[in-house]
């Protein structure tokens, strides 16, 4: 696999602690950034589809209960908020009201626009009822914008971090057959370009991208076969998306009419098939089934009212069906932020090393 290494029991073990050791300063008071905006699906969003049921939840402290997220915690993008300073992800941008507004407003916090079930084309709308397609997260953000001060605008939005993680959802609704993959790439990436032109159009300068995991991984997917085993179609599937992904994005920021674009592309696809590869050196013992669910891999009971849970959430990487645990979302996070480039878990630089590149931002609010 390009760009991935897996690695040793004592390799990746180490590579896991070391940054989240060196990502321990993420509480620190100031915060790196002066805001996050999120834009995706399931995998970051924090509660514009709505609250969900316990058990989803159940891991975060009892004052954020109910909770938006596809998770028994938190996720990824909350943890690579709080790797910049913040208490968690911004807010969900249908909770806001005027009086929460005042601060991201003036620039400050960030919104996430994030809508489980969405995807990179309008089309994919896993939730007919509740998901938002990324045009309109991208129109949202836009009104957000519209009512923000001048000096949050000039100043701030450059600063901020614009984080997106999607494209899943896509590939789930695609038949894996090779020979349309270059047809659907193109469909994609197109719709992907899209929607960063027009963020940058917006303001937007720091671009946080999440990849697609190997989708043929998840207990869904492997439930398909009385194997369990990773489904090597729909990895590939994700795999060649990821690979052409990395090179529009170095083309669109290299684009002379984009100055002081700046992005990194964060590997959940390599994350996820080292952690399968050698779950005891990542800290899993369960990296195939559901944390949540019933029968064959935790699948058959999915959101039923007698759906069991696992004893110790943090031993399993996946949650559900297809979402990740708090556990893998704190780890995977930490190793986008910090790893070194040379690991192959994001390029072409780090998410720490995106953000240093703020230039100005001292971290603190103007109230």
């Amino acid at each position: 696999m390009a760009g991935a290494r897996v690695a040793n029991d004592k390799g990746l073990m180490a590579l896991v602690v070391a940054v989240l050791v060196m990502c321990g300063g993420g509480m620190a008071l100031a915060a790196k950034v002066p805001a996050v905006y999120v834009f995706g699906d399931s995998t970051v969003d924090v509660g514009n589809n709505g609250p969900l049921p316990l058990p989803y939840g159940i891991d975060l402290p009892h004052e954020y209960l109910p909770t938006g997220r596809f998770s028994n915690g938190y996720n990824v993008a909350d943890y690579i908020s709080r790797l910049l300073g913040f208490k968690m992800s911004p807010p969900a941008y249908l909770s806001l009201t005027p009086e929460t507004s005042h601060e991201i407003l003036r620039g400050f916090g960030g919104v996430s626009y994030a809508s489980g079930g969405s995807g990179i084309l309008d089309t994919t709308r896993l939730d007919r009822n509740n998901s938002i397609s990324m045009s309109k997260q991208v129109e949202f953000f836009a009104a957000t914008k519209s009512k923000m001060t001048e000096y949050a605008i000039t100043t701030l939005l450059p600063k901020s971090l614009f984080l997106i993680s999607a494209g899943g959802n896509d590939l789930f609704v695609t038949p894996p057959i090779p020979i349309l993959f270059p047809i659907f790439y193109d469909r994609l990436l197109n719709s992907y370009t899209k929607h960063v032109q027009t963020l940058y159009d917006l303001g937007a300068r720091r671009f946080g991208i999440i990849d697609v995991p190997p989708i043929g991984c998840v207990p869904l997917i492997r439930s398909l076969f009385p194997t369990g085993t990773c489904v090597g179609l729909y990895n590939e599937l994700a795999r060649g998306l990821n690979i052409l992904l990395e090179e529009r994005m170095a083309k669109i920021a290299a684009d002379p009419e984009r100055p002081g674009m700046a992005y990194s592309v964060g590997s959940s696809y390599n994350l996820v098939t080292n952690f399968t590869a050698d779950p005891e050196a990542a800290g899993f013992k369960n990296v195939t089934s559901a944390c949540y669910g019933l029968g064959w891999l935790e699948v058959e009971g999915y959101n039923q009212a007698n759906a069991a849970v696992c004893d110790n959430h943090a031993d399993y990487m996946f949650w559900d069906i297809v979402h990740g645990t708090q556990a893998i979302a704190k780890k995977g996070a930490a190793i986008i932020f910090s790893a070194p480039v040379e690991e192959g878990f994001a390029k072409p630089i780090n998410f720490e090393r995106l953000v240093s590149s703020t230039h100005g931002f001292d971290g603190v609010s103007s109230s």
